[in-house]
């Protein structure tokens, strides 16, 4: 058969256990070397990743002897380990296209080392995002060209399959697939907020101007009536040419600069700038509703080109300039009232 569990190395498996157990009950084990506690440690760490029931997948022209494998596994705590064997590129992707493996063991011998980037790519293809460890004898530039661009870590050792470097090999393939895959949820999720904030900053946009168009109709009620003689757009039209032309050219460029100043800076050092720019607006004789207008249209703009950054704290401090400019402008027209 290509394709084997591992029931033929399992009993030579359960032979060595024994006797490692047997050594662990002997006084000597007692004795502790630094050595020691730090592969304790690491064993600790290997725990934390491979999981108890591990599933892996061995790739090789013959039969790999995963004994000694087997032992590393159950000595960080995986009593039940799953070792399956394909024998060929046809039976790994069959296999793939049918279960999930925690991790695949590719040996690049002599003869399928040129193949081995194709390999990669088929897998990868197929749409297996499984930790990949590839095992050579010999060093090869190809091998780790292949296993840069496929994602995929590279065990030069002649030991093979019984070297002991194998096993902290998975640990880290597994560890970048951890990383990987924490990585792309944040990602998920910091763009799932960004958009969520999105929207929540065009709902509070709209609103505010739906709160101004709602206090010049209580102020002014048919000043927004269209006329007999004129249809709506051209009148729109009009009144956006007039509210144009009673804005100062000099002010729409200064507050832009002055509001993103404010939400980077906060109001601490900028009270001097704003009370100058509201006795501007003042002096130019616009209302509060123009003067909220304006500012909507200047946060909307910065909202807009904020790209991948959060809109969260721009239309909080924006909402405080506004109230803030809000005050003086009324301070500034009490002041011309009392003159």
């Amino acid at each position: 058969m290509n394709v084997q569990d591992d029931e033929h190395n399992q009993t030579g498996a359960a032979a060595f256990a024994d006797f490692a157990e047997r050594q662990s009950r002997s006084p000597q084990s007692d004795r502790l070397s630094p050595t020691d506690d730090s592969q304790a440690s690491s064993e600790q760490n290997h725990a934390s990743v491979i999981p108890p029931r591990f599933r892996l997948l061995f790739v090789s022209s013959q039969r790999p002897e995963w004994v000694g494998f087997a032992l590393r596994l159950d000595a960080i705590g995986c009593e039940e380990p799953r070792l399956e064997w394909a024998s060929n590129a046809e039976e790994m992707l069959k296999l793939l296209s049918n279960h999930s493996y925690d991790c695949l063991l590719i040996q690049a011998d002599v003869e399928g080392r040129h193949h081995c980037s194709e390999l990669l790519q088929a897998i990868r293809v197929s749409g297996c995002d499984e930790p990949i460890v590839l095992i050579s004898s010999v060093p090869d530039d190809r091998l780790s060209l292949a296993a840069c661009e496929f994602q995929a870590e590279l065990l030069v050792s002649p030991a093979g399959w019984d070297s002991p470097a194998l096993l902290d090999y998975v640990q880290r393939a597994l560890w970048v697939q951890q990383l990987q895959e924490d990585h792309h949820r944040l990602q998920v999720e910091n763009h799932r907020r960004l958009v969520r904030e999105r929207d929540e900053a065009e709902r509070l946009l709209n609103q505010q101007r739906s709160m101004v168009e709602q206090l010049q109709t209580l102020v002014y009620p048919g000043e927004l009536e269209p006329s007999a003689g004129e249809a709506p757009a051209e009148q729109s039209l009009s009144e956006e040419s007039m509210s144009d032309a009673q804005i100062p050219a000099d002010i729409p460029e200064y507050y832009h600069e002055l509001l993103r100043t404010y939400v980077i800076m906060g109001s601490g050092s900028l009270k001097d700038e704003i009370i100058q720019i509201a006795e501007l607006l003042a002096a130019a004789r616009l209302t509060s509703r123009q003067v909220l207008e304006f500012h909507l249209e200047c946060v909307e703009t910065i909202v807009r080109g904020l790209g991948n950054r959060s809109s969260r704290h721009v239309m909080s401090r924006a909402d405080l300039l506004a109230l803030e400019m809000m005050v003086h402008l009324g301070e500034c027209y009490q002041k011309r009232l009392s003159e």
